[in-house]
C-alpha cells in the first residue's frame, strides 16, 4: 500500500513541477536531501512521533516507498513507444528523478540498511540465509546506485565520453533487477503470513516491472511506432493478469499458525474478557501474561501501582526484528497501552500479529491483575 502511494505522489509530483524540474532542478536535489536528512533522523530517534509520521511519512520517504517509485518511473519511462505523450513527458525527465531518486536511496539505506549491517558485524553465523543474502544484494545494488547516481548530473555527463556514458548507463539493468529482488524478499514473506497491504505491493510491483519487461522487448524488436502501442496493450494486459495470479497465488498459500488445542481455548478466553483498565479495580504488583505472534509466544511483565499499568517490559518475544523491533515497535505499543489505562490500542502497520500478540499478552496480565 505504502508504494502504491508513494507511485501516485510521485506522479503528481511530475505533472505538478515536471517543468520546473527540467528548467532548475537543484532546488529540488536540496529539498530532496533535505526531506531524506529528516526522515533518517525520524526513523532512528527514540521520540515518540505521532502516528502520521510514524505510519506513513517513514515508510513513504526514509521506509523506500518514494525510492522505488521514482525508479519504477526512470525505467518505464524508456518502454513508451517513440513520439508518445509517455516518451515526450518522461524522457527529459529521467536524469533529476534519477537522481531525486538515488538521494532517497541513499536515505532509505542510512535510515534502514545500516540496521543489517549491525547484525553482519555481529557474525553470519547468527544470521539466516535468506538474511545474508538480501544483505549481500542490496550491496551490490547500492554500489550499483552510486556510480549511475553521480553520472545522472549534466555537468559529469558532459566530460565523459558518450560511449563511456552509454555502457555504464547500461548497468541500470542490473540495478532494477536487483531493486526487484530486494522488494520482493522484504515483501513476500510478510505477505505470505497474511499481513495487510503487503500483497498490495506484491501486485503492483510485478505488474510494473513484467509490463516494463515485455514492451521494452517489444520496443527492441523494431515493431513499427503504429503497432506497437496496439502491441504494448495486449502485452501490458498479460502483465496484468500474470501479477493478479501472483497475488492470487500469495494469498491461497497464506500461512496460519497452528494453535494448539490449550493454546486456542486460552486466547479465546482472553478474546471474551473485557479490557481491564485504571477504572477497574487492579491489584498492585507485577502479573505476567502470554499471547501468541507470529513465530511463537510473546510474554510480557505488567507493573501495576495504585490501581494503574505502571510498566511493561517484554520477558519472551520470538517473532523476527525487522517487522516488529521490540526496541522501537514494543516501546510504541507499550506508550500507547500506559497512556490508554487499557489494552484496547491500535497496532503497528505491517506487524499485526506481533502487535496482537503482545497485545493478548497484556490482557493475560491485567486478568490476573483483576483476580
Amino acid at each position: 500500500m505504502v508504494f502504491l502511494i508513494s507511485l501516485c505522489l510521485a506522479l503528481i509530483f511530475i505533472l505538478v513541477c515536471g517543468d520546473s524540474l527540467k528548467k532548475n532542478p537543484v532546488p529540488f536535489y536540496i529539498g530532496t536531501f533535505a526531506i531524506s536528512f529528516l526522515s533518517i533522523f525520524a526513523a532512528w530517534s527514540d521520540m515518540a512521533m505521532p502516528a502520521l509520521i510514524e505510519n506513513w511519512i517513514i515508510p513513504i520517504v526514509a521506509g523506500g516507498g518514494l525510492t522505488g517509485a521514482f525508479f519504477a518511473i526512470v525505467m518505464y519511462a524508456g518502454a513508451f513507444p517513440n513520439r508518445s505523450l509517455g516518451a515526450k513527458t518522461f524522457i527529459p525527465l529521467r536524469g533529476p528523478l534519477s537522481i531525486i531518486a538515488s538521494i532517497n536511496g541513499l536515505g532509505h539505506s542510512v535510515a534502514y540498511g545500516l540496521s543489517y549491517y549491525k547484525k553482519a558485524l555481529n557474525g553470519f553465523s547468527e544470521l539466516s540465509t535468506s538474511l545474508i543474502i538480501f544483505i549481500v544484494l542490496s550491496t551490490i545494488m547500492t554500489l550499483i546506485m552510486i556510480p549511475l547516481f553521480i553520472t545522472s548530473f549534466v555537468s559529469v555527463r558532459r566530460k565523459m565520453k558518450a560511449v563511456t556514458w552509454k555502457k555504464l548507463q547500461r548497468m541500470a539493468y542490473i540495478f532494477y533487477a536487483l531493486l526487484f529482488v530486494h522488494v520482493m524478499m522484504l515483501m513476500v514473506p510478510p505477505a505470505l503470513k497474511g499481513s495487510k497491504g503487503y500483497d498490495i505491493t506484491v501486485f503492483v510491483y510485478v505488474f510494473i516491472y513484467l509490463s516494463y519487461l515485455v514492451c521494452r522487448l517489444a520496443k527492441a524488436t523494431g515493431a513499427t511506432a503504429e503497432k506497437l502501442p496496439r502491441k504494448q496493450m495486449v502485452l501490458v494486459s498479460l502483465s496484468l493478469l500474470v501479477a493478479t495470479s501472483t497475488v492470487a497465488v500469495i494469498n491461497a498459500n497464506i500461512e496460519k499458525p497452528e494453535e494448539k488445542p490449550d493454546e486456542k481455548l486460552a486466547s479465546e478466553k482472553i478474546e471474551q474478557t473485557t479490557d481491564l483498565s485504571a477504572t477497574n479495580t487492579l491489584k498492585d504488583g507485577t502479573f505476567t501474561g502470554e499471547g501468541m505472534g507470529n513465530n511463537g509466544t510473546i510474554a510480557v511483565e505488567v507493573t501495576i501501582t495504585g490501581g494503574e499499568i505502571s510498566d511493561i517490559v517484554f520477558t519472551k518475544f520470538s517473532d523476527d526484528a525487522e517487522y516488529f523491533d521490540v526496541e522501537k515497535d514494543g516501546k510504541e505499543m507499550i506508550d500507547q497501552v500506559l497512556q490508554a489505562q487499557s489494552a484496547d490500542v491500535d497496532t503497528i502497520a505491517g506487524a499485526t500479529y506481533s502487535s496482537e500478540g503482545f497485545l493478548a499478552a497484556v490482557k493475560d496480565a491485567l486478568k490476573q491483575a483483576g483476580q
